[in-house]
């Protein structure tokens, strides 16, 4: 007799593992199912958001290199004026005056001899116009390469 209920409790209990295996599949097949069909209906718009989102990295990433391109030229071509304005004033300016070196006593007769001397050749103004033709070269330099000549 236990054998009999045994055998009747083991085939109800396997029945209903059984039926909670079958519905537990079944429960998993669908919701696999419903998983793939939004995948397969939002992958496109997904995959077009991730696109544009790139696509807006990108272009901000072009355009602070272009802010930077042109702030770097800008820095260039002011010094460049700079320094031409510089040597401008400088020819302008230039008194020819060496007051602003230091040099022992002794030393001093012999370099104010020599600058005399060149001062009254036209050396000082030589140089000047030699460093303003540096500079102008410099900028003809710099216009080349900003245009991408060689």
């Amino acid at each position: 007799m236990y054998e009999f209920f045994q055998g009747l409790f083991q085939g109800l209990l396997n029945g209903i593992g059984s039926i909670i295996g079958w519905l537990g599949n079944l429960f998993k097949n669908v919701f696999y199912g419903l998983k793939n069909v939004l995948v397969t209906l939002l992958k496109p718009i997904i995959v077009f958001i991730n696109g544009i989102v790139y696509l807006l990295t990108k272009i901000f990433d072009i355009v602070i290199l272009i802010i930077q391109v042109i702030f770097g030229l800008f820095k260039a071509v002011a010094g460049v004026i700079t320094g031409i304005i510089n040597t401008l004033t400088a020819l302008k300016g230039y008194t020819g005056s060496t007051s602003y070196y230091n040099l022992p006593s002794s030393y001093n007769e012999g370099w104010h001899g020599v600058f005399d001397i060149l001062n009254n050749a036209g050396f000082n103004t030589l140089a000047l116009i030699m460093m303003f033709f540096v500079w102008v070269l410099t900028a003809y330099a710099i216009i080349k390469i900003a245009g991408g000549e060689k």
